[in-house]
């Protein structure tokens, strides 16, 4: 009994102390920086700054991230947060996306041709009339018709499937780093066919033959396109049948 009563004691010391160190100055925020990790000049840094709300001198292990995520995401609508991330002993940092255009879908509507622009986040952001070639999106073909066109909406495709596949190459490219590179990497995503195919700028083809571990194969597809200077050449077809197995058909 008497172990067991000095175990009791023990924890509640325990308890105590780390509650202590915890909210001690050592470990108190002292410095907050928003990172954008998708553009080289952002246009929210302050405005993210303004609504994070984390107070300084607040506990560094007490930041509810959800809720401070959350307020940002409600405050400024054109940025995602992607963490808060702790570096002890006082400093946070918010690490976010701008939302923009990464999309454009061409649509034709009672014999007039109108250009959707998406964002990374798969929401309409604008439309123009006719087709437009100048905004350096890239040009997503579906099969069958698109619904819900409205800006702010998510749009409904004919294949439930097209909206979860873009979704994932856009997410996967972000986790890997190929944030603002993206753009600048393809000028087309073609979801037409059997197969998921995508043009660099170059001309250069990726066929990838399954969507299954998208994720992993877009990883290796861009290892063997920079580290075989396939980015150098301006035909054939990178064909990705796996997560470790591709080919190179010049030809194709």
């Amino acid at each position: 009994m008497r172990n067991k009563k000095l175990i009791i004691l023990f924890s509640v010391l325990l308890a105590v102390t780390l509650l202590v160190v915890f909210n001690s100055v050592l470990f108190s925020v002292q410095h907050v920086q928003a990172y954008c990790a998708n553009r080289a000049n952002p246009s929210y840094t302050q405005e993210v700054m303004d609504n994070h709300r984390i107070k300084k001198g607040s506990g560094i292990f007490f930041i509810d991230e959800k809720s401070v995520a959350k307020r940002i995401e409600e405050n400024v609508p054109h940025v995602r947060v992607l963490n808060i991330e702790r570096k002890f002993p006082n400093r946070v940092y918010i690490n976010y996306i701008e939302i923009v255009e990464y999309i454009k879908i061409y649509h034709n509507e009672d014999g007039n041709v109108r250009t959707y622009y998406l964002s990374n986040d798969m929401r309409v952001m604008g439309v123009e009339e006719g087709y437009d070639t100048s905004v350096s999106a890239i040009h997503l073909k579906v099969k069958g018709d698109v619904s819900g066109l409205a800006v702010g909406a998510k749009p409904t495709f004919a294949s439930s499937s097209v909206q979860a596949v873009v979704a994932e190459i856009f997410s996967a490219l972000e986790r890997m780093g190929y944030y603002e590179e993206v753009i600048d990497l393809f000028s087309e995503i073609d979801l037409t066919g059997n197969f998921l195919d995508m043009t660099t700028k170059n001309g250069l083809k990726w066929r990838i033959l399954s969507a299954d571990d998208l994720a992993e194969k877009l990883r290796f597809a861009l290892s063997v396109y920079y580290s075989d200077k396939l980015d150098e050449k301006q035909t054939g077809m990178l064909i990705v049948s796996g997560t470790r197995s591709a080919t190179y058909d010049k030809d194709a």
